[in-house]
């Protein structure tokens, strides 16, 4: 959707005569909270703002001197400001956030002279078809979702495997039908061996039965195999399929959502779809052939003792559906008392020290036993549910047995109907395979739900866009010269709340720049826009000339070497982790890094030296060691454009004048781009950037800044100072 959003109907007043509006939003609530329309607009000279119950507002844009968004209580307010008045535009719910934050930005843009820019597109937040809020912008709606669709796209899975598909549904045919012959024989054999003394048919109708029973358990097998191996396979290549656009969804999407919502993606719900995939699909194909095969079979017998077979169908039908709307719930009531369970003990497994420190073994574990047995009680709810039923329907098909064999016998007493003994053997035979599945469709009519509802999550994170390029033939630089600039950016991670407003910078190749401000101030955003994790939601960040979003994403990224505060390492070797961004390298060129990083020495001082296993993130070396180690991977990487985030905040001053050595060495030559919180680590910076709330508010050299006393970054200098001065005192004191 675009901000021309027409004006919707029920409002009062209307705009002046000769209004056209260039920028329109429509709100959804009123002034007092009420959901209702509203529409504010401007044509660049005025604003006009209409709702259904309020007056019009109409203000000149030259009178206004600010535009403000006020955040409610589970809504928000856009208020234009002139002298003296407050003026509420609109009132609206954070599905419009975006939309209001975007209007926000043009009427200043237009109050302040410059070019209006607005986005090409802000993907809706509700369901164009129900309403209904969408789980994220632009995602398809669950409400709206059609089941089939979902199915197409399962299906669709098994299409390079089509010669597998074809042979299993050869062999569940084959499967059913043989399952079919048995009943047949007993037939055949009180009919024609027994009945009319055929006894030399005997051996033919045995081994006919004993074929077909080994060739249903054989193609019973078959059918086994190959659906393990299908479902297997579709459920495989959803798992690459996940991490692979996991890997490749932008930033903002991670930012939203739990890591540990996506590993449920890749983990419980494929493996919820497997197990759908191969139990649940060939047990409804294969009873559902079956049953109605049995129903055909019956009708031909003697549709009369059809009929009492088809009695208790319904009652099946509708107890299991009942049954599985009853155990549903307990079904969701025991999955959060596994989880309440799996938090506890992982809390207790993972924070023991803590436990024993303050002394609370008693009460862990009387937490632990509370949840225990409230799962406990849940387990036994769920049993004698089952029990009941399986009870009540074992009741229903010896009904319809009884009912047969009083019937079946009777006929063949009085040979009234023709019926023979042979005939209602094979009706019994045939009962068993008719009424077992009925009590189970429903239950996989329910899983059947459950995997559709887990394939919709799945499908929900492979539709989401890949981070990329916007243009078709996207630039793709060999080595960047490294001139960055930043024009007029304006940049929010929540539409509505910039953090980055209005920026122009330029940073020249090859000069070093320092950041500094309080926390929240924008720094690590400019990083952000310069690694092109998120980008600008105006103006345009560029290196050598052209906008990021123009060049090829995994060619600038390889222009780009970040040493992190808290440097990621692999659990591999420490050879693995340096050469991360250049596998192929050489030993002698991860040598020749690690020395220039300071890290040689401490990596030959290991038992296993370049083999040493640095454990889950790191954890097997000290805080400067990881730091060295990515340092030396990002001199390895030998990267035109260099970004240092606080990368000596967290070590001791030995180790940070060793790692300030190796940034040296790292630095010399690139474009720089450093954050630190103490502040003399900069002084060799070329020029710092003061930032406060998202603004530059000074820039200059490290001495030119301090020498303005009354600036922002010589108040931070003393301020550190005084806080450092305090620490001192404080550990001369303990000491």
């Amino acid at each position: 959707m675009t901000l021309l959003d027409p004006i919707p109907d029920g409002l009062v007043g209307s705009p002046p005569t000769g209004f056209r509006a260039t920028v329109s939003v429509v709100g959804d609530l009123q002034a007092e909270g009420a959901f209702g329309p509203s529409w504010v607009a401007t044509d660049g000279e005025r604003v006009v703002a209409l709702s259904a119950r309020e007056l019009p507002v109409d203000i000149p844009l030259d009178r206004i001197t600010e535009v403000r968004v006020d955040e409610l209580f589970g809504a928000s307010r856009l208020v234009a400001v002139t002298e003296g008045a407050d003026h509420t535009l609109a009132t609206y719910s954070r599905n419009l956030v975006s939309e209001f934050a975007a209007l926000a930005r043009a009427l200043d843009d237009l109050r302040e002279g410059r070019d209006l820019q607005l986005p090409d597109e802000i993907q809706r937040a509700t369901c164009s078809r129900c309403g209904a809020p969408l789980p994220d912008r632009g995602a398809t709606c669950p409400r709206c979702l059609s089941r089939g669709s979902v199915l197409r796209r399962l299906l669709a899975l098994l299409r390079p495997y089509r010669a597998r598909v074809a042979l299993l549904m050869l062999w569940t045919t084959l499967g059913v039908g043989a399952t079919m012959v048995p009943p047949l024989t007993y037939k055949m054999i009180a009919d024609r061996v027994i009945g009319a003394g055929r006894h030399a048919e005997l051996p033919l109708w045995i081994g006919l039965m004993l074929a077909a029973f080994l060739m249903a358990s054989g193609f019973q097998l078959l059918t086994n195999w190959a659906n393990a191996w299908l479902g297997a396979r579709v459920v495989a290549d959803m798992r690459a399929m996940l991490h692979a656009r996991a890997q490749r969804l932008h930033m903002a999407y991670h930012n939203r959502h739990e890591s540990g919502a996506l590993v449920g993606r890749v983990m419980n719900d494929t493996g919820e779809l497997q197990h759908f995939l191969i139990d649940g699909v060939p047990y409804f194909v294969v009873n559902a052939l079956t049953f109605v095969t049995i129903a055909i079979i019956l009708l031909a017998l003697d549709w009369r003792l059809a009929l009492l077979v088809f009695l208790p169908v319904p009652l099946l039908v509708l107890g299991g559906a009942g049954f599985w709307r009853l155990l549903s719930p307990l079904f969701h009531k025991r999955g959060n008392r596994v989880g309440r369970l799996h938090t506890i003990l992982s809390e207790s497994i993972h924070g023991v020290q803590t436990v024993k420190v303050l002394g609370q073994e008693r009460r862990r574990e009387s937490e632990f036993d509370q949840a225990n047995e409230q799962l406990f009680g849940v387990h036994v709810g769920v049993d004698r549910t089952f029990t009941s039923f399986f009870g009540t329907m074992s009741i229903m098909m010896a009904l319809g047995t009884v009912l047969v064999w009083y019937a079946g016998a009777g006929s063949i007493i009085e040979g009234t109907t023709g019926i023979g003994l042979g005939t209602l053997l094979a009706f019994v035979g045939y009962m068993a395979l008719f009424y077992g599945p009925l009590q189970w469709f429903s239950a996989v009519l329910n899983w059947a739900t459950n995997a559709l509802t887990a394939a919709e999550r799945i499908f929900a994170v492979i539709d989401q866009p890949e981070e990329g390029t916007t243009r078709a033939d996207p630039v793709n630089p060999q080595r960047v010269r490294g001139r960055i600039r930043f024009d007029r950016v304006r940049f929010s991670y929540e539409r509505g709340r910039e953090v980055i407003k209005g920026m122009d910078v330029e940073v020249a190749p090859g000069e070093m720049i320092g950041l500094v401000g309080k926390s929240g101030a924008g720094k690590s955003t400019i990083i952000n826009l310069v690694s092109r994790f998120y980008d600008p939601d105006s103006g345009v960040v560029s290196v050598d000339g052209i906008d990021l979003r123009d060049v090829d994403l995994a060619a600038w990224r390889k222009q780009v070497g970040v040493v992190a505060q808290n440097p990621f390492l692999f659990n591999s070797s420490v050879l693995d982790n340096i050469r991360y961004g250049d596998p192929e390298a050489s030993f002698e060129r991860v040598v020749t890094a690690a020395r220039a990083a300071r890290a040689h020495d401490f990596i030959c001082a290991k038992e296993d030296g370049y083999d040493t296993l640095v454990g889950d993130g790191g954890s097997a070396l000290s805080g400067g060691e990881r730091q060295r180690v990515a340092i030396a991977r990002a001199i390895l990487h030998d990267p035109p454009v260099l970004i240092l985030d606080e990368a000596t905040s967290a070590v001791d001053s030995e180790t940070e004048q060793q790692i300030q050595e190796a940034i040296s060495a790292l630095v010399e030559g690139r474009t720089t781009i450093a954050i630190a919180h103490r502040l003399a680590t900069l002084r060799n910076a070329d020029r710092l950037l003061v930032i406060d709330d998202g603004r530059i508010v000074e820039q200059g050299t490290h001495e030119e800044l301090l020498a303005d006393e009354d600036g922002h970054f010589a108040r931070l200098v003393r301020l550190q100072t005084e806080i450092n001065r305090l620490r001192a005192e404080q550990s001369t004191w303990k000491e």
